[in-house]
């Protein structure tokens, strides 16, 4: 049986949106527990059994919600991002035949959305507990030319938590004239709750690397990883390795995007997802520089601006849809590694 709760947790500052209660949603299996702020629909927890009878979360989450409000040098730590997740250069896009500009965020850039994106709403919702799995489903309306972008988005987000100890995340849109759309949530995962991420194992199922200037610009050009230095094959150590790059998955569905392993605790993380690519970060920048690592499934960045990425375009009479499961496990001895997807 999976238990839910809510409670309030805060208000909103007050500002350009008048202040708002924002709630915590939670469910709890008997072993692992997760919570979601309504603000941002943001995963501050997923805890599991720890030491002493106690648990251990192993998502970093901000201390408290003025942390997660605060608008200059965010980190969007366990936010979802919208309408669309990734860098869109110099704001503009052509969306059915139509240039539009977006607002600016990131220097000349439109990143995660907007400097009011998804991030920083306060979406609608509730928990309901069940056998089997319980789920938290979030609600946001986005009217038309928010952060620049056209049409009145209509989109949920579900956290679904699981008795085998699955947390499946799923975005879904709707919209009535074309817009872009490319829904994710920015988690950074450590498996042992503290520390940095060094002692971790990665392996990741890329079958390219996209190509990207020092501003985190693509150049449109899909590098295949084994020229990169992204580890790929098999599960190695993160050490001091510095990522901040995006990757394109392959197209075996049944296989993982990622596998995170932490040996001495033998806790595994096992991420799927129906979306084409992969942005792999380490936190470098983090309040707590390296305190987790970021596996972020979504579209390609600037996908609307590059022809041969994956669209991110969305059609009135149509529904977008992201799946991403994240499945948590113990003692697993390592010898299970990704399976390369075919190309």
């Amino acid at each position: 049986m999976v238990s839910a709760w809510s409670r309030v947790v805060g208000r909103t500052a007050a500002g350009r949106r008048p202040p708002r209660a924002v709630h915590e949603h939670g469910l709890d299996n008997g072993r692992m527990r997760v919570a979601v702020w309504t603000y941002g629909a943001t995963l501050v927890e997923v805890s599991v059994p720890g030491a002493a009878g106690g648990r251990t979360n192993l998502v970093v989450r901000l201390p408290a919600l003025r942390h997660y409000e605060e608008r200059t040098g965010r980190a969007y730590v366990g936010s979802t991002m919208g309408r669309f997740a990734r860098i869109l250069t110099y704001g503009h896009t052509e969306i059915a035949g139509r240039r539009h500009r977006l607002a600016l965020n990131e220097g000349p850039h439109h990143i995660h959305g907007g400097p009011e994106g998804f991030d920083a709403r306060v979406w609608d919702g509730s928990a309901v507990g069940g056998w089997g799995h319980g789920r938290i489903v979030l609600s946001l309306t986005s009217p038309d030319g928010d952060q620049g972008y056209p049409g009145t988005l209509h989109c949920t987000a579900t956290f679904e938590l699981h008795s085998d100890d699955r947390l499946v995340v799923r975005y879904e849109a709707v919209t009535d004239r074309p817009t872009l759309c490319g829904l994710t949530l920015h988690a950074f995962w450590n498996l042992v709750g503290d520390g940095r991420v060094d002692d971790h194992l990665l392996a990741v199922d890329a079958a390219a690397v996209v190509e990207a200037g020092s501003d985190f610009v693509p150049t449109g050009r899909l590098v295949p990883s084994a020229t990169t230095a992204l580890r790929t094959s098999a599960h190695r150590p993160l050490g001091d390795t510095r990522l901040d790059l995006c990757v394109l998955l392959g197209a075996e569905p049944t296989a993982p995007a990622a596998v995170l392993r932490h040996p001495a605790s033998g806790r595994t993380l096992r991420l799927h997802t129906d979306q084409p690519g992969l942005a792999l970060y380490t936190g470098d920048h983090l309040p707590a520089p390296r305190a987790g690592l970021c596996l972020q499934p979504g579209p390609l960045p600037d996908a609307p601006n590059q022809p041969a990425f994956p669209s991110a375009l969305l059609l009135p009479g149509r529904t977008y849809r992201h799946v991403a499961t994240y499945a948590f496990s113990e003692d697993d001895n390592g010898a299970a590694a990704v399976r390369t997807r075919r190309p």
